[in-house]
């Protein structure tokens, strides 16, 4: 369990807000259940694994938003992959 749960907990539920339909939060209060979204369950997971409970918050959030900005990059690669995949066939 991490050193500042409160910290993580405000992180999930920011997540959960912005995500909009409760899984996030979901994925993360019950990681062994599965929600039906397994993107959802990725972000849970992402940023439950990139917290660094010696951070202050402010760089806790920072940290969060750079896993899901490195996530936005790689989901926009594989959209652009299968973009060019569609002119071909």
């Amino acid at each position: 369990m991490p050193k500042n749960p409160q910290m993580l907990e405000r992180i999930i539920s920011a997540a959960d807000q912005g995500y909009g339909d409760g899984l996030v939060l979901q994925s993360y209060k019950n990681p062994r259940r599965f929600c039906g979204d397994t993107l959802a369950k990725f972000v849970a997971i992402e940023l439950k694994e990139t917290f660094d409970s010696d951070l202050s918050p402010a760089e806790q959030v920072a940290e969060a938003v750079r896993a899901m900005s490195v996530a936005r990059t790689d989901i926009e690669n594989v959209i652009g992959a299968l973009g060019k995949l569609a002119k071909e066939v």
